[in-house]
């Protein structure tokens, strides 16, 4: 009887026992699921906030918690204030009235990374209740007695932050759920870790991406192509707007060889002693030189670099820069040049123009009066020329430009009548030579012929023939005209410096009706 109650007791302790064990190894099991689905998470997170929501859940699951948070350890300008980044069991709004942590004697070892914390009733560890103002939990917190909390620590020993739990009833968390949260916090320290790595690499990728764009945007606005030469194997590259300035499409290989090759003969040896010496000497490569394209135009380009990166020799690895098409510039360049030489020709021309005005003027005069009012009427003549070619910029005027701008101060349009069937452009000498001719001609009229009555009229009319130019001025109703005893400074330029000028013939009649003067002049001698 009594060995049959010894063994029904044995039986039904074991029966005790083994459930204990089924329970503790199922719910061993449960942890070790739930870890291996934590760790998943975390190790797949790619962003703060997947990662920190991925194992503040998992690791309260873990551990039974009723509460899990993590914070960041973001030190503010106290020194001691951390940021809350996710709250696990609670609302946030439980949080949301109290400040954040600070560096007291309860979490100190956590945000410094001293080690873990974990107590079956925090409200008896020693610790407890040194946070002046308050002692211990502010009203309204969360309940806490049993309490774990894990510094998360990066590789270098830069503590990240921490994971705290916490439960309402005290002993409900053991060393074996410690250790199992001291490694998903490393895993945490390692994932943030290499989020943050990725996350500095991919906003250095932007800012890189963005400053080539600037880049790329003010070498197109200042239409300047980039290139990069490899000294050792020569390899050369181009963008498509340096490939432009040598005539080629973005879609063509353009060598070192070919840029070489595009480069004028009589330029080439220049600018290849200037790469070797850029490259041999460290210094500057600033070249201007001409190239020629595939289409047989002819270019200026303007080429600069620098060495750049040192090979394991002390010399340069690649040489780089920027290339611009300047030939605009140097055809403006070219133009200003022949403006500049043909402005000292115009004005050695105008002063020996003058020269001969004065000393002819002084010659067909008697008294110093008169040749002050004759030699001053004849310079303005020659400035209204002169101003009339200035607006062409000096490339021309017409024939009937010339006539209008001597006429307009001597007489009114209705007095005189013009008869020509096309306008001619003319070169800036012969605008000179005409202008001055006409000038002398209508200040004839003015002193002696048809514009010194009120009734006078002039007529002027020209025809042009495959390679002459003939022109005639006839003046009517004036007074009675008789042949000159002399030729004067008017006459005299008329029919031998005018036409000398021009390499034509001038002649003048003397009719009794009127001045007649005939023009024969050859085109090649007027034409632009």
């Amino acid at each position: 009887m009594v060995q049959t109650e010894v063994r029904d007791g044995s039986e039904a302790d074991l029966r005790v026992r083994l459930a204990r064990a089924e329970a503790a190894l199922a719910e061993e099991i449960r942890k070790s699921e739930t870890l291996a689905r934590v760790t998943e998470a975390v190790a797949s997170s790619v962003d703060v906030d997947t990662c920190v929501r991925a194992v503040t859940d998992g690791a309260r699951e873990i551990i039974g918690a009723a509460y899990g948070a993590f914070f960041h350890n973001v030190v503010g300008e106290d020194g001691e204030s951390y940021s809350l980044s996710r709250l696990s069991g609670a609302p946030a709004e439980a949080f949301s009235n109290f400040p954040t942590p600070r560096k007291t004697e309860v979490f100190a070892p956590t945000f410094e990374g001293l080690g873990v914390v974990r107590s079956d009733d925090i409200t008896l560890d020693p610790r407890y209740g040194r946070n002046a103002p308050w002692r211990g939990m502010p009203e309204g917190h969360l309940p806490v007695r049993s309490y774990m909390a894990i510094p998360v620590i990066g590789r270098r020993g830069a503590v990240l932050g921490g994971l705290f739990f916490g439960h309402p009833e005290p002993g409900r968390f053991s060393a074996r759920d410690e250790a199992l949260l001291v490694g998903v916090g490393a895993q945490v320290a390692v994932t943030l870790e290499s989020i943050q790595v990725n996350a500095a690499a991919l906003e250095e990728l932007d800012q890189r991406r963005r400053a080539e764009e600037r880049l790329k945007f003010a070498l197109d606005s200042g239409r300047m192509g980039s290139w990069d030469l490899d000294v050792a194997t020569r390899a050369y590259e181009a963008s498509d707007l340096c490939k432009a300035n040598y005539g080629r499409r973005p879609d063509q290989t353009f060598t070192f060889a070919d840029l070489v090759a595009t480069i004028h003969p009589d330029d080439r040896p220049r600018i290849m002693a200037a790469i070797e010496g850029a490259i041999r000497d460290g210094a500057d490569y600033d070249v201007e030189y001409r190239v020629v394209l595939p289409s047989g135009d002819l270019r200026w380009l303007h080429a600069r670099g620098r060495a750049a990166q040192t090979a394991d020799d002390g010399g340069a690895r690649r040489l780089a820069g920027v290339s611009l098409d300047i030939t605009e510039r140097k055809r403006a360049e070219e133009r200003q040049k022949l403006l500049v030489n043909e402005l000292n020709h115009r004005v050695k021309n105008s002063l020996a123009t003058v020269q001969s005005i004065a000393a002819q003027t002084l010659r067909s005069v008697t008294s110093p009066a008169f040749f002050r009012e004759a030699f001053e009427s004849r310079l303005i003549a020659l400035s209204q020329t002169h101003d009339l070619l200035t607006r062409e910029s000096w490339e021309g005027a017409s024939l009937r430009e010339v006539f209008d701008a001597e006429l307009h101060a001597m007489a009114g349009e209705d007095r005189v009548t013009f008869d020509y069937s096309s306008d001619l452009r003319l070169n800036p000498k012969a605008a000179v030579a005409l202008g001055m001719g006409i000038h002398e001609l209508a200040t004839n009229a003015v002193k002696y012929g048809a514009f010194s009555v009120p009734d006078g009229r002039v007529s002027v009319a020209w025809t042009l023939e495959p390679d002459l130019l003939r022109l005639s001025w006839t003046e009517r109703d004036g007074p009675p005209v008789t042949p000159p005893d002399h030729r004067g400074f008017g006459a005299r330029l008329l029919e031998r410096g005018l036409a000398a000028e021009l390499s034509g013939a001038v002649e003048l009649t003397y009719d009794a009706a009127g001045l007649v003067c005939h023009m024969a002049l050859p085109l090649r001698a007027l034409e632009p």
